[in-house]
């Protein structure tokens, strides 16, 4: 199941190949997606003992999705905080947040999990809970990152303000 979840990741970012930079912020938010899904087909696999490889694999798949995903677009995004040159600089103080985080979250979660006490049921609600504040989170977390490239998708929203709005230019103002 790791092997097939390793090569899924492969296929994956062979395919996507040159797209995380286009748009860092919608796959930096399909990373957390893909590993929700991947983390609740995991919850399933008790469910299903017969198809427990399948699932797990399918699972293992989405999961190397996500990181690929994330890494890729975290990259980009390191990129739009470094305006002075210091990428290295943001790059080491992300990865001391994305370690405090950890911490933190591992906390929380043997508290959640000494709640949930090894039912199934509360253990699905406190899935369900932490996911949605895990979404929720990155949401929040890409809204102030600006990214100053400017990719096909962007030059095409622009470019739709500039036509849509009274800023369009007559063929004697261009001619000025």
């Amino acid at each position: 199941k790791d092997g097939l979840g390793q090569f899924g990741g492969i296929l994956f970012a062979s395919y996507i190949n040159n797209q995380f930079d286009a748009d860092p912020k919608r796959w930096r938010m399909k990373a957390s997606i893909s590993m929700d899904a991947a983390s609740f087909l995991e919850l399933l696999t008790p469910l299903f003992p017969g198809h427990f490889l399948l699932i797990a694999s399918v699972a293992n798949v989405g999961k190397n999705i996500s990181f690929l995903a994330a890494s890729a677009s975290r990259a980009a995004i390191h990129k739009s905080f470094a305006i002075h040159e210091n990428l290295a600089d943001i790059t080491a103080k992300t990865g001391s947040q994305c370690i405090v985080g950890s911490l933190l979250g591992t906390s929380l979660g043997l508290s959640i999990a000494a709640y949930a006490g090894g039912h199934y049921e509360s253990v699905l609600l406190c899935f369900s809970v932490c996911s949605a504040a895990s979404l929720t989170a990155t949401y929040f977390s890409m809204r102030p990152v600006t990214l100053t490239t400017l990719s096909l998708s962007r030059l095409d929203a622009v470019l739709d303000h500039y036509v849509s709005s009274e800023m369009v230019l007559t063929p004697s103002e261009v001619m000025l």
